[in-house]
């Protein structure tokens, strides 16, 4: 893998729905305690970099990457669950 955001828009790019990569930016927002209103950009996909690059940290990115790519591999659902009622991590 290469730089995380870069993986992370590759992956959405090639293999989500407009709607799975909205869906995405709302997890991040909700992971991060952010409005996802604040998502910048002209599409969905200028708007999941900007989440990207700006929301998560190094870690967060290269984690959020390796499970995408994961779950895309395994023909599974590419955007994380939703965390439960007091297990929002930032």
């Amino acid at each position: 893998m290469g730089d995380p955001v870069d993986d992370i828009i590759r992956v959405a790019s090639l293999t989500m729905s407009e709607d799975e990569a909205d869906r995405l930016i709302g997890w991040i927002a909700l992971r991060t305690g952010r409005s996802k209103a604040l998502a910048t950009g002209d599409d969905t996909i200028s708007r999941l970099r900007h989440v990207a690059e700006h929301w998560l940290d190094d870690d967060q990115r290269r984690r959020l990457a390796g499970w995408i790519a994961r779950r895309v591999a395994l023909g599974e659902d590419p955007v994380p669950p939703s965390p439960g009622p007091g297990r929002r991590r930032t």
